[in-house]
């Protein structure tokens, strides 16, 4: 079902949703691992989209976790509300993390997970997000996010890697997931 909805989404608007066909599972995986999620006490996704990463999240959340996913597409929205009616969907723009957090009474991420199309941003709009992440992200706290390998040959793909360490203090890469459509590997990163 995630598939259909996705394909449709992106027909109508392929610069904001971005991708044809949902993350694999060894991806979604990957973005959750090493990231402190066990014992983070507030997560934040953005850009969800129809939620194969956000499963994950739930599945390896502590129970008393808070769960906020920002999702800029109201149709997926209301997809994501039927799916996980346990968490929190906001219908807003992942640049405005702050008021956001402030909307629903919620101290800093421990944890902000994105599966945002980075390389369909402006570089002001992404700097403006990952500035925007990093001033309300926990102190320790992780931002992962995922890049597909081909992107690293263009300079879309190299500027968003360096925008990242100029933004972030460290900055680590994963294996690359082959059995992802394209392959993709996860930047985890802290202040």
């Amino acid at each position: 079902m995630s598939k259909n909805v996705l394909f449709r989404r992106f027909l109508r608007n392929p610069v904001q949703v971005g991708a044809l066909c949902p993350s694999s599972r060894g991806l979604c995986r990957m973005m959750v691992s090493h990231v402190g999620m066990e014992s983070a006490g507030v997560i934040v996704e953005l850009g969800p989209g129809t939620g194969v990463i956000t499963r994950e999240i739930v599945r390896k959340m502590p129970e008393n976790a808070k769960f906020i996913a920002i999702e800029l597409d109201g149709a997926l929205c209301n997809l994501l509300r039927q799916q996980f009616p346990e968490i929190t969907v906001c219908n807003d723009s992942a640049a405005g993390i702050g008021e956001i957090l402030k909307r629903y009474s919620l101290p800093n991420p421990n944890v902000v997970i994105s599966g945002l199309p980075w390389a369909n941003f402006t570089p002001k709009l992404q700097r403006s997000i990952l500035c925007s992440v990093a001033e309300h992200i926990a102190p320790g706290g992780y931002f992962a996010t995922f890049a597909y390998l081909q992107g690293l040959m263009f300079p879309t793909g190299q500027r968003f890697r360096k925008l990242l360490g100029e933004v972030f203090s460290e900055v680590e890469t994963s294996p690359v997931i082959w059995k992802n459509l394209p392959p993709a590997f996860v930047y985890r990163c802290r202040k």
